[in-house]
C-alpha cells in the first residue's frame, strides 16, 4: 500500500472529516484517563521550541488512536506539534502504518483550510516488534513483518525503503545492548518514555559510543498523549524542508537530539515513581 505525501490542490476547501476515535486500548477508562494526564501536563507547562534559521524541530516519534495505547487524534496531533514550534512529526504507531497514512490524509486537509502551515511535515512509520524490543521504521508506507530478529527486522525495513531508528534502546520495551547487532540508520538517545535517569543516562551514553559513530542520534516525544509531543525532538541541518532533505539529514548524521525543560522537569518528578521506572 501506498500514499502521496503530496495531495494535488483543490479549488474547494473540504470539511474536516475527524479521525476514527475508536478507543483501541480496549479500557473504558482510558478517555478519562487520557484527560487527565494531558491536564496535568498542561500544568507543568507545554514544551515551547525555537530554533535558530536553517534548522528545523521533528519530533521523530508520535502515537495515535491507531495505537492501543493511545487515543490521540491525528488533528489535534498535527495541530499541537505545529503550535508548539515543530516543523515535521512522524508517525510511528504499534505493528501498523494505519495511523501514520491517516496522519497523511488530516495534514493534508488541515492545509487545504489554511489550519496547518503548507510546509509542515508528516513522516510516515511503524514501530515494530522484534524478537528482543521495539524497532521503529521511518519513510515506509506499508506494513512491515515482526516477531524478527532485530538483524532481520533492519533488514525488511530497509528492504521496504526506510530508515531502520533503535527507539528507546534502554527502556523496558527496548533492544537494549542489541543496538549493536544490526546496521541502524539512527538510535533514539533521548525519548520522552524514558523517565528513570539510569536509563536516560544509559541511552544518551550511545551517543559517544564508537561503535555508533556512523548512526545518527535522534530525539523523540514516543508521546502516547498529545500534551507531551514536542518534549523531545530533533534538530535537523538544512536549507529547506521536504521528505528528502529529513531522510537525508539522517543518513548524513546532520542532525542532533535535544530534551526540552519541560521534558528534564517531568523526569526529575516521574523518575521516582517505581512503576514509571
Amino acid at each position: 500500500m501506498t500514499v502521496a505525501l503530496i495531495q494535488p490542490p483543490s479549488s474547494k476547501k473540504p470539511t474536516i472529516v475527524p479521525s476514527k476515535p475508536a478507543n483501541r486500548s480496549g479500557h473504558w477508562w482510558f478517555g478519562g484517563w487520557d484527560r487527565l494526564v494531558n491536564s496535568l501536563l498542561r500544568i507543568a507547562g507545554e514544551p515551547k521550541i525555537e530554533v535558530p534559521p536553517g534548522h528545523f524541530a521533528i519530533d521523530f516519534h508520535v502515537h495515535t488512536v491507531y495505537s492501543h495505547c493511545s487515543i490521540s487524534r491525528p488533528e489535534d496531533i498535527l495541530l499541537g506539534a505545529s503550535a508548539r514550534g515543530l516543523a515535521a512529526i512522524a508517525v510511528m504507531d504499534h505493528h501498523h502504518v494505519e495511523g501514520a497514512l491517516e496522519t497523511v490524509r488530516c495534514a493534508n486537509e488541515l492545509k487545504h483550510r489554511g489550519l496547518l502551515p503548507e510546509s509542515f511535515l508528516v513522516i510516515p512509520g511503524v514501530e515494530l516488534n522484534s524478537t528482543v524490543g521495539h524497532i521503529g521504521a521511518l519513510f515506509v508506507t506499508g506494513d512491515l513483518p515482526e516477531k524478527l530478529t532485530p538483524a532481520e527486522t533492519v533488514n525488511a525495513i530497509h528492504e521496504a525503503g526506510g530508515l531502520a531508528i533503535a527507539v528507546h534502546p534502554y527502556h523496558s520495551t527496548g533492544i537494549r545492548d542489541a543496538v549493536f547487532d544490526a546496521p541502524f540508520d539512527a538510535v533514539e538517545i533521548e525519548c520522552g518514555s524514558v523517565f528513570d535517569l539510569k536509563l536516560s543516562t544509559l541511552n544518551r551514553a550511545l551517543a559517544r559510543n564508537p561503535h555508533l559513530a556512523h548512526v545518527a542520534k535522534i530525539g523523540g516525544s514516543d508521546a502516547h498523549y498529545s500534551g507531551a509531543i514536542g518534549s523531545c525532538y530533533t534538530i535537523i541541518h538544512t536549507e529547506y524542508i521536504s521528505i528528502e532533505s529529513v531522510r537525508n539529514s539522517l543518513i548524513t548524521g546532520k542532525c542532533s537530539a535535544k530534551t526540552t525543560d519541560f521534558m528534564s522537569r517531568l523526569q526529575r518528578i516521574l523518575g521516582l515513581v517505581p512503576k514509571l521506572r
